[in-house]
């Protein structure tokens, strides 16, 4: 026995133990690289621009008399108003005036291209395409914002006295988001600037060319802060959504101008940038794969997720703020907005949920009542 394993260099068990553990340890290593690169591209997903995120899924089987009928899905079956977006044209998607188990028919408003049987349609919550004017007859005026980076574009409604509001839309969004409560802003005769920030379509490009969460872009927001000062803005109401809460909520930790900020609107603002990614994450039945992906982003742009949880310092704002948040959002946790208003001082933190609504879609599924309670927000705080 002792001549076999000295001529086989060890016995024919401890050859089997040491290829099982070659073999496992090269397939740790090949999960591990396979779990990098998964969660490289889910980063990507987050961090590199996209100007086009919407999906035509939904199949038009009827469409005339001003009315379409939809293939039922959750989108199509959500009740309110809605762009309706496809290849070559875009309409307004109204009120559902009938449905069945497998189709949903709406009202149908200012198409523009052929319509048919047959294609493929995506519900979008930015409504118009176009401009102020074009949208919805509202005169305005299209600036350049000094920036750092470059001249960004805005657009500019004039209005009366010294308190601006100025619009942040979301990520990979665009000002066009801005014209769902521009209507409101214009009835306040508040002078109103929507504005682009690095990344954004005919906006210049971060050095880096990836999204940075808010952490970055909070610098255009001070860019268009300081224009507005330039041009009569005595006080300011920040309006944002989706990650333009986020840029919103960094601009008054950093910018010298916040002192100037008389109230806040966050629509389904990310308060926790980890608590999306988290959700995400648990969405998709992977919950594992919220810490990775948090590392990939980590590795990739300068973040800090302590300064991007504006719950946990939710006590450092001291302006009223209006929060609408969709109660079926499946981006942005509403438990996350009603904490933050909760824990903001004095009560200054208003939540109007919106049920059924999803995500930047309370407008989208109760204009009237989101219009009210904004008018009502503006006339409290604007004296």
């Amino acid at each position: 026995m002792d001549r076999r394993r000295s001529r086989s260099g060890g016995s024919p068990r401890g050859h089997r133990r040491r290829r099982l553990a070659v073999a496992l340890s090269a397939l740790i290593l090949f999960l591990a690289a396979l779990l990098a690169v998964v969660c490289w591209f889910l980063s990507s997903l987050l961090l590199d621009p996209h100007h086009d995120l919407v999906r035509e899924t939904i199949r038009v089987e009827a469409a005339g008399g001003g009315s379409v009928t939809l293939a039922r899905t959750k989108a199509s079956g959500r009740d309110g108003v809605f762009g309706l977006d496809w290849k070559g044209g875009h309409a307004i998607a109204g009120t559902i005036t009938a449905g069945d188990g497998k189709t949903i028919t709406r009202k149908l408003s200012s198409v523009s291209g052929g319509l048919r049987a047959g294609t493929k349609v995506a519900l979008d919550p930015d409504v118009w395409q176009g401009t102020p004017r074009s949208a919805l007859g509202i005169p305005f005026r299209a600036v350049d914002v000094p920036d750092p980076l470059g001249p960004m574009p805005a657009w500019y409604v004039r209005g009366r006295g010294g308190t601006w509001v100025l619009f942040v839309h979301g990520i990979d969004g665009s000002r066009a988001g801005g014209l769902r409560p521009l209507r409101t802003l214009h009835d306040a005769k508040l002078p109103s600037l929507l504005i682009s920030y690095r990344n954004d379509a005919g906006a210049p490009r971060s050095p880096d060319r990836h999204i940075h969460l808010g952490m970055t872009e909070w610098e255009d927001l001070d860019a268009a802060a300081r224009w507005a000062v330039a041009h009569g803005a005595q006080r300011l109401v920040l309006y944002g959504d989706s990650m333009g809460g986020s840029i919103v909520t960094r601009f008054m930790h950093e910018s010298r101008l916040a002192s100037r900020v008389i109230a806040l609107v966050l629509d389904a603002p990310v308060l926790d940038w980890r608590a999306v990614i988290s959700g995400q994450a648990d969405r998709f039945h992977l919950p594992f794969l919220g810490p990775p992906v948090r590392w990939a982003i980590g590795a990739r742009v300068d973040v800090s997720w302590d300064a991007l949880d504006e719950i946990a310092q939710a006590s450092s704002f001291h302006v009223p703020i209006l929060l609408f948040q969709g109660l079926a959002d499946p981006l942005v946790p509403p438990t996350d907005s009603r904490a933050f208003a909760a824990r903001v001082p004095q009560r200054q933190a208003t939540f109007e949920g919106f049920a059924g609504a999803g995500h930047i879609q309370s407008w989208n599924v109760d204009p009237a009542r989101y219009e009210r309670t904004l008018a009502a927000f503006l006339a409290r705080v604007v004296k």
